[in-house]
């Protein structure tokens, strides 16, 4: 990845970063945390940084092919990884051997966000992420009891949030409704029908069975139709004969008031299965992960 005059890449058995890594090599417990020594706007900064060579990579890739097809062409994406920031979602404990291991949702729901992303641009899609990284893009696990940090330098995609210099502006449960205006402004110039929204998270249910869900909008007993089957087709891609699907209906903040023509949430696996927290760890099951969702993405578009 070529960053100009700034820092190479850091190696590393979670890696690479950018700028500066972790002061630990894995999560220490379900309490441990980094918190960001720059400023929510420097955050900002070096997240944009990275992500502009991250697409100058990908269009350098499309160039090399030029036969590639375009499926997703016209069609703007908002991909939301969730929690971030302040707020890391799911902290669940696991094992490799004797030696005790701990899962941090957010890193890696946005670890699948940015494979899901590269992958949307392959087909032409125009895509925005809600949340991003100041010192990482894709990363993978070499050792699995290598486990990513719960680092809180996260940031929202849009600089006059993070303009003022506050912590409280960072990603958390007190600001969702950021995520729906950094959508709502992307979805402005979009093409009637052609925007959708789609929320990345894997959640600690010990109510539920393990593997994916489907969320659509369902508010006040009444579901949102095209949220519905954005959902129902997502299901049928994230499928599995081990781990079945499902699809539901809840009124949540990222999706309500949600310019998208079809907003969804996916809880990609749920970790309050030991199983499933296991295989999240490892970068070859986020990339199925991933591949699925743009499966669903690309079957909801060529249906429409």
């Amino acid at each position: 990845l070529k960053l100009g005059n700034n820092p190479d890449e850091i190696a590393a058995p979670n890696g690479p970063y950018y700028w500066r890594r972790p002061r630990v090599q894995a999560q220490q417990s379900q309490h441990y945390l980094e918190r960001s020594t720059w400023s929510p706007l420097k955050d900002y900064r070096h997240a944009r940084t990275l992500l502009k060579a991250f697409d100058a990579e990908v269009q350098s890739k499309l160039a090399r092919n030029r036969s590639r097809r375009f499926p997703l062409s016209g069609w703007k994406i908002v991909l939301d990884p969730g929690h971030g920031g302040i707020d890391p979602g799911a902290i669940v404990s696991n094992r490799a051997g004797k030696v005790p291991v701990y899962v941090v949702e957010d890193e890696y729901v946005y670890d699948i966000a940015l494979r899901v992303y590269e992958r949307l641009k392959f087909l032409g899609a125009d895509v925005m992420l809600t949340v991003i990284s100041p010192n990482h893009l894709i990363r993978e696990n070499l050792q699995a009891v290598i486990t990513f940090v719960h680092e809180q330098n996260e940031v929202y995609n849009d600089e006059r949030i993070n303009r003022k210099h506050s912590e409280g502006v960072r990603p958390g449960g007190r600001n969702l409704a950021q995520r729906v205006r950094i959508a709502n402004r992307f979805f402005k110039k979009a093409r009637r029908g052609k925007s959708l929204f789609v929320s990345l998270h894997a959640d600690n249910s010990p109510e539920r069975p393990k593997g994916p869900l489907a969320i659509y909008l369902k508010r006040k007993g009444k579901a949102d139709q095209k949220s519905r089957q954005f959902a129902q087709v997502m299901q049928k891609a994230l499928d599995q004969p081990n781990l079945p699907a499902q699809p539901k209906g809840r009124s949540l903040g990222v999706l309500r008031n949600n310019k998208a023509h079809a907003e969804i949430l996916v809880e990609i696996r749920n970790v309050h299965d030991m199983g499933e927290a296991w295989a999240l760890r490892f970068h070859k099951n986020r990339q199925k992960d991933a591949d699925r969702i743009v499966k669903g993405i690309r079957n909801y578009v060529e249906g429409s």
